[in-house]
């Protein structure tokens, strides 16, 4: 059942057109679209969640003379939004927007620069200011140890058990 070319554009002609003038049309979208994320600077605290979670490693967190540097590079990222879910703070989320050809690598670097926190006792970089404020007001039983690197941080532990049980050391 073999049909001709003729029949077949009158089948066509008479359906009329079935594709969008793109861009003169807005294009057909899901509600399940992936797009773009967008990362709320007023909310980031640079703890790094996001950065691990990425499977393409198109987040990352670079340190740098007392900063710490989120970058987002739009050109790597595959849009399954994974970022989204392990943030802590709910600093990211996702946009429709996949419009994003340029001819300028550098506008497809997107980046958030936080301060660094310096130990309290070794004056170490450890963390972002951010990330110690956040865990300050989420945890008070903290106070003696949120700004102290790991390393400070287990001695004075270890010294603190020691004290208790009657200065027993290993």
């Amino acid at each position: 059942m073999k049909k001709n070319p003729l029949s077949l554009l009158t089948i066509a002609s008479s359906k009329g057109r079935v594709t969008k003038r793109y861009p003169f049309e807005e294009p057909l979208m899901t509600s399940e679209f992936r797009g773009k994320i967008e990362i709320d600077e007023s909310k980031c605290i640079g703890c790094g969640a996001c950065v691990n979670a990425c499977p393409p490693n198109a987040l990352e967190l670079l340190s740098s003379s007392g900063t710490k540097t989120l970058r987002y590079f739009i050109g790597r990222c595959i849009y399954c939004w994974r970022c989204i879910d392990v943030c802590p703070v709910g600093a990211i989320k996702g946009t429709r927007e996949f419009e994003l050809a340029t001819d300028d690598v550098s506008d497809l670097y997107e980046l958030l620069i936080h301060e660094e926190a310096k130990c309290s006792v070794c004056n170490s970089p450890y963390a972002t200011v951010r990330i110690v404020r956040y865990v300050a007001t989420r945890s008070p039983s903290t106070e003696g140890y949120v700004s102290m690197d790991p390393k400070c941080r287990q001695e004075k532990f270890v010294k603190a058990i020691e004290m208790r049980f009657g200065g027993l050391s290993a």
